[in-house]
């Protein structure tokens, strides 16, 4: 590789009758320009045109041509190696059939869905905080590996605490979630079929096909198979688990059983508060008796 700093010493030391100032003995050249490589990162970078020549007057100039500088730097090798923290990669190990992995809901891109409210539950869960994510949620992923036939199954759960909206108070109201799922992967390109057989599937029809249904991994929808090509050495999956997360939000979650809701009237979270609108008298809205303006509507229905 080359050094731009080293050209400039070299050509320094052959501009030494010019420059009394900076005369050194001879013998200080070899070693400087055998000396270690410089500090800063030349990884990824074009060397630089730089050339020095020395006056009479006993001054030097330096020219520099940027047009020999690369515009951009090459990306390291560490770094494409390395997947974004948090993130939930499988990596490749014949001798491994089981895995535990450990993230947070921040990690994963759900931050939204986290809370003191979640994290208190978590810790009352046996989840525990990560280590320097205290502030964050945790969320726990256990897989076992099954290897068959040039494909990898993974089963595992997600163990994770999210927080969502009671829907009869509209506190913040804890989810513990226990999700259970299954992912194929496989050597070959995974193609969907383009005509989908929606029928109901018996073990008869299965076992009398090409082999069972564990042999066939049936049961596996096509959205949790991912082509995992022999070459490669690790996948992430922490799409799959952002989604299996998003599955598990309700619409009926409540901050507890005995929640007591919202007043109807004004609006008062009962919980926390009373209200008299239940012992006043309701008013009787004007022009409105029995069933109203629209009372004698059933009569002419009746009569068809």
């Amino acid at each position: 590789m080359y050094y731009p700093h080293l050209a400039v010493s070299a050509s320094l030391a052959a501009a030494r009758p010019c420059l009394p100032a900076l005369r050194r003995p001879s013998s200080s050249v070899p070693s400087l320009l055998h000396s270690s490589p410089p500090p800063w990162r030349t990884k990824g970078w074009a060397a630089a045109a730089v050339s020095v020549e020395g006056g009479d007057d006993g001054f030097f100039t330096v020219d520099f041509d940027p047009e020999d500088y690369a515009a951009e730097p090459e990306s390291d090798d560490d770094d494409d190696d390395s997947p974004w923290e948090g993130a939930l990669v499988y990596r490749r190990d014949a001798a491994v059939h089981h895995l535990e992995h450990a993230t947070t809901l921040e990690r994963l891109g759900l931050g939204d869905l986290s809370s003191h409210d979640s994290r208190a539950r978590a810790a009352a869960m046996g989840l525990g905080a990560l280590g320097q994510a205290q502030a964050q949620t945790p969320v726990l992923v256990s897989l076992d590996v099954t290897r068959r036939r040039g494909r990898l199954r993974l089963d595992g759960i997600v163990r994770t605490v999210i927080t969502l909206g009671c829907f009869r108070c509209a506190e913040p109201a804890p989810q513990g979630i226990f999700a259970n799922f299954s992912l194929l992967l496989t050597e070959d390109p995974v193609e969907e079929p383009d005509i989908v057989d929606l029928g109901t599937i018996y073990e008869e029809d299965i076992a009398d096909g090409s082999g069972t249904l564990d042999e066939d991994d049936q049961d596996v929808d096509w959205d949790d198979r991912l082509h995992f090509p022999a070459g490669d050495k690790e996948i992430d999956i922490s799409k799959h688990i952002r989604d299996i997360i998003h599955l598990e939000i309700t619409m009926d979650a409540v901050c507890s059983p005995s929640c007591k809701g919202l007043c109807l009237s004004c609006g008062e979270n009962l919980n926390t508060s009373s209200c008299s609108c239940s012992k006043e008298k309701p008013q009787e809205p004007k022009n409105v008796k029995g069933r109203g303006p629209l009372k004698d509507l059933l009569k002419p229905v009746q009569k068809r």
